[in-house]
């Protein structure tokens, strides 16, 4: 099964499929928020694609044909499109059950400030030092400016939410992303030009791949909210 021109596609299938059931539950009814998701991720989508376009074509990163699909737009595999649908609506779903189950969370609230000066402080250190990467001086010149955005002055309530809901996600994460980095596979779905990145790596993920991932889902749930506000749905609340 692994070794397939569908895994892309499968991978996608997968991340999507118990939270994409679970989201008529009554009790979450995460589906009555779906306009907003989907704005969010129509919005992050077309800012993520571009810029994978643009990478994928600079040969920052590219695909192996042997685990696609065939289909390609602009350079890009099928698969690579449905990833920036299915993991933001995963990682937003869980957000939301998180939310649910556990409306208090004195830890995250209590560190938030601390967390976000250190991801801050760490994010422009990594972009200053590894300026010549463009995946690393991209990924955390952008996670610090957008948190600096958010810390100074959009102060949003739900950032401490925001930091318990992606640590619990990043166990999908390490899954997902571990195949796709070559985790076992004979070889690698997405490759990284060594050229370009730090070249340290969790098992087969690149470090960076964890902090682009936080700056997807964070805005993500940024516009979420953001859209909840503007269109006056209804909050996750027990």
């Amino acid at each position: 099964m692994l070794e397939s021109p569908w895994l892309y596609l499968a991978l996608n299938a997968m991340t999507i499929s118990v939270p994409l059931i679970r989201s008529f539950e009554s009790r979450i009814a995460f589906y009555t928020r779906f306009k907003a998701l989907f704005l969010s991720i129509a919005a992050v989508g077309v800012f993520f694609l571009a810029w994978d376009v643009w990478f994928t074509s600079m040969k920052v990163w590219g695909f192996n044909p042997k685990y696609l699909s065939g289909v390609y737009m602009f350079g890009l595999p099928l698969g690579e499109y449905l990833f920036f649908l299915t993991v933001p609506y995963a990682c937003v779903f869980i957000y939301d059950v998180v939310n649910y189950f556990w409306p208090e969370n004195p830890y995250f609230k209590a560190k938030s400030r601390n967390i976000t000066v250190f991801l801050i402080a760490f994010s422009f250190a990594m972009a200053v030092a590894k300026f010549n990467q463009a995946y690393t001086f991209s990924t955390f010149l952008l996670l610090g400016t957008f948190l600096s955005y958010l810390h100074y002055y959009a102060k949003p309530a739900w950032l401490p939410n925001f930091y318990r809901a992606y640590l619990v996600g990043l166990l999908g994460f390490f899954l997902v992303n571990g195949i796709l980095t070559g985790t076992g596979i004979e070889e690698q779905v997405v490759w990284y030009n060594e050229a370009e990145f730090s070249t340290v790596r969790i098992g087969t993920i690149p470090f960076e791949d964890i902090f682009y991932g936080m700056l997807l889902i964070l805005m993500n749930v940024f516009l979420y909210e953001l859209f909840i506000d503007k269109l006056k749905l209804k909050r996750t609340q027990k």
